[in-house]
């Protein structure tokens, strides 16, 4: 199931001796996948100079824990270059994500700073410290991996790689909810908009099928459908266009997840 948009990359162009040059690209990307969230992955690059280039990459796209049950997890940093590679592992906020719901502070990653070897990989592990009191619902943080600079790079520019996977705890009883303001089907001049707002008010992240149907006469002319993913809590503003030729007099919208037995079923008469 995709949730929310497309792959979010940022590359920025730094040189030491000169003002620092930002291309910034793109929106965001996760994806969920039963308890655990598939979700954002974010690539930072800080460009220097292709003859010290070292890629490395992370075997993981995410992490997810029962935070009533908390276990240490782990993820290995694979280095294909031919370069040592030194690492600095740390947390961070996700911007859809409301500090209350962070989880950075309460998770212990080691070691913090590692060096891959040329070739090679090594193991990162993740320790929850989970507060007895948190409440019932999902937590989220970034567990990043940020690429330091070489120790001596002289006037050299050095590609830097930063990526981050979403690390998600639940905990409790999970709870769906949704709320709508000014759902609506608009003409248009290629067909119909579907617009308005959609809100997730349950206390955890999960996707949408959203299906819109377009009768004439009470006959099926046209249909489509897509997926939405929504944070806990989180604000979504519906723009879908459906190009049709024909008109339709009366429509019918369902927001569902049949794994949560979620269904919402709206009709419009045009």
């Amino acid at each position: 199931m995709v949730f929310p948009g497309r792959p979010f990359f940022l590359l920025f162009f730094d040189k030491k001796e000169s003002k620092t040059e930002k291309l910034i690209i793109g929106s965001n990307a996760v994806n969920m996948k039963k308890y655990v969230v598939k979700a954002l992955v974010v690539i930072s690059l800080a460009v220097c100079s292709a003859s010290s280039f070292a890629a490395f990459s992370v075997t993981r796209t995410s992490m997810g824990v029962n935070l009533e049950q908390p276990v240490t997890k782990e993820t290995t940093l694979i280095n294909s270059g031919n370069k040592p590679v030194r690492v600095r592992v740390n947390f961070e906020k996700p911007a859809w994500a409301k500090d209350k719901y962070y989880l950075g502070e309460q998770l212990v990653a080691y070691p913090r700073i590692v060096v891959i070897p040329p070739k090679g990989k090594i193991q990162v592990k993740v320790a929850p410290r989970i507060k007895k009191d948190l409440q019932d619902g999902e937590y989220v943080a970034l567990l990043m991996f940020k690429e330091m600079p070489p120790r001596s790079s002289g006037n050299q520019v050095t590609m830097l790689m930063n990526i981050g996977i979403p690390y998600y705890g639940r905990k409790g009883k999970l709870e769906t909810g949704l709320d709508f303001d000014a759902l609506r089907i608009e003409k248009s001049g290629k067909g119909y908009d579907l617009l308005g707002t959609a809100k997730n008010t349950g206390n955890f992240s999960y996707p949408l099928d959203i299906e819109v149907k377009f009768y004439s006469n009470k006959k099926l002319i046209k249909e489509q459908s897509f997926k939405q993913g929504f944070y806990r809590e989180h604000s979504f503003e519906l723009k879908k266009s459906t190009e049709m030729d024909k008109k339709a007099d009366y429509a019918q919208v369902v927001f569902a997840n049949k794994q949560l037995n979620l269904s919402k079923k709206f009709d419009f008469e045009l």
